[in-house]
């Protein structure tokens, strides 16, 4: 009761109104005091809704597949300095540094792409195995390409990596 004479004292305007409850809370209560059942509460919303504004789960897999798929592309080997081939150099130059900016945005609003190549497969991982190939020269099962990347966000897989996985040839001893 202390607060409401202190609220008295400031002009209507300046006056912190009364917590309302939304609708929707208020209906959802009058249902489970009526039938006995657990009140739901705000943790019971949807885990990581997109806020208005803001991509979606699979708008963030499409754009972080396309732009792992171009960092492929540019890493190659770049052109020797000495080439003349009319600023073309200077244009991939620029294109990597604009590409480099946009990977680290995504990195700070909590994307991260992860590449499997060359890493030891195991069938506990989480990956989409399109493919077993037998390769010479293993020695354990390997990713030999990642198709597409797996994709997390704000540690939330948004998309799971496809992946062609090479096993070690087997031998036959009989023929």
């Amino acid at each position: 009761m202390l607060e409401i004479p202190r609220q008295w004292r400031h002009p209507r305007e300046f006056r912190i109104a009364r917590p309302a409850m939304p609708e929707e809370w208020a209906a959802a209560l009058l249902r489970a005091v009526a039938r006995s059942e657990p009140v739901p509460t705000p943790d019971d919303q949807p885990v990581n809704p997109a806020p208005a504004g803001t991509l979606a789960q699979p708008a963030v897999a499409e754009l972080a597949t396309g732009l792992w798929r171009l960092r492929r592309r540019l890493s190659g080997p770049a052109p020797s300095p000495g080439a003349r081939d009319g600023g073309g150099a200077a244009d991939l130059r620029r294109a990597r540094r604009q590409f480099e900016s946009l990977w680290s945005t995504l990195a700070a609003a909590g994307v991260e792409i992860q590449e499997h190549d060359h890493t030891r497969y195991d069938s506990g991982l989480d990956l989409q195995v399109l493919e077993f190939q037998q390769t010479e020269g293993l020695t354990d099962e390997t990713v030999l390409e990642t198709l597409r990347p797996s994709v997390y966000l704000h540690g939330l897989r948004v998309q799971t990596g496809e992946v062609v996985v090479g096993v070690p040839v087997t031998r036959d001893e009989d023929g």
